[in-house]
């Protein structure tokens, strides 16, 4: 029998080892660690969702009807992916086309510039829970936004408290507080844009608005697709806002998917909040694939 190749290949591993050690020795602790507190919990929640687990008795293996009960019955859980998706739909179509406005006026030559980017940029810099509050403060009866409404002769507005408008209040400051992101990300990419390619369409009789999409957009297309991907899969994770705006209220109409999967690990439903985790976790990746699809497809065009 012939074992020259065995012997070969368990050469080379070993004078791989020796040779590499040292890098193998270096990355191992951070390896282990993603290892035990990420992938080892994420293969433990994946178990609990197909079980009925109170986190105090025994996990019973109950299959996927925690999966069923979520798609197919649980009308809460309907509501809060509604209410999840509008306020996707609502942060993405306007918190990056403010993004790309604001970095298109800064882009210019005006004084003051860094001054501009950091005040648009330190609302990104401050905590959720802190910002929430504030404009919970603003939303108030005898707050601003109702003050000056009375100013100008109007009733007041239960911007909180009416499930019309309280989705809505809830996503205006979201994107004040998240849109200084996509202006310091767009202003970077278009500094990187050669000027060479504006004199050029200039000198072609090209106006402003006809070298913003021949020669700008092009250029910050793997921005805007990387700016929408974070954008979709941070929406989608909503929580703190509503948490302390609104706690999900008034009738649902602000709950979303991680506000739920909370009161679920709250209520000690774990195989429960487990199988919402894990929805989310899918549909996030599908999004995300896609995103990534379409503008593959687009340059290859």
């Amino acid at each position: 029998m012939n074992k020259g190749p065995a012997k070969k290949k368990q050469g080379g591993f070993l004078r791989g080892i020796h040779k590499y050690g040292t890098a193998y020795l270096l990355i191992a602790p951070p390896l282990l660690s993603i290892l035990i507190f990420l992938v080892g919990p994420m293969l433990v929640s994946l178990y609990w969702s197909f079980t009925d687990y109170s986190g105090i008795s025994a996990p019973v293996w109950i299959g996927l009807k925690n999966y069923h009960d979520l798609l197919f019955k649980d009308k809460i859980f309907g509501q809060a992916m509604w209410n999840t998706v509008a306020f996707v739909l609502i942060g993405e179509g306007a918190g990056p086309v403010l993004g790309m406005l604001t970095a298109l006026m800064l882009n210019q030559d005006v004084k003051g510039r860094s001054f501009f980017r950091t005040c648009y940029f330190l609302p990104q810099m401050t905590s959720f829970v802190v910002i929430s509050t504030v404009w919970k403060m603003l939303y108030s009866g005898n707050g601003l936004f109702n003050e000056l409404l009375g100013f100008l002769g109007a009733a007041p507005v239960n911007w909180l408290g009416d499930p019309n408008h309280a989705l809505l209040s809830v996503a205006i400051a979201s994107i004040w507080q998240g849109f200084g992101f996509e202006t310091v990300l767009f202003l970077a990419a278009l500094q990187g844009v050669p000027k060479e390619l504006h004199e050029a369409a200039m000198m072609d009789g090209a106006g402003p608005l006809r070298r913003f999409f021949a020669v700008t957009l092009p250029a910050l297309k793997p921005v805007v697709v990387y700016a929408y991907i974070v954008g979709v899969i941070g929406s989608f994770q909503l929580y703190d806002q509503v948490y302390v705006m609104t706690y999900g209220g008034p009738m649902h109409s602000t709950t979303s998917i991680v506000l739920y999967l909370f009161t679920k690990f709250r209520d000690l439903r774990l195989g429960y909040a487990s199988a919402i985790s894990y929805i989310l976790f899918v549909i996030l990746v599908l999004l995300s694939w896609l995103q990534w699809r379409l503008f593959g497809k687009e340059e290859e065009a």
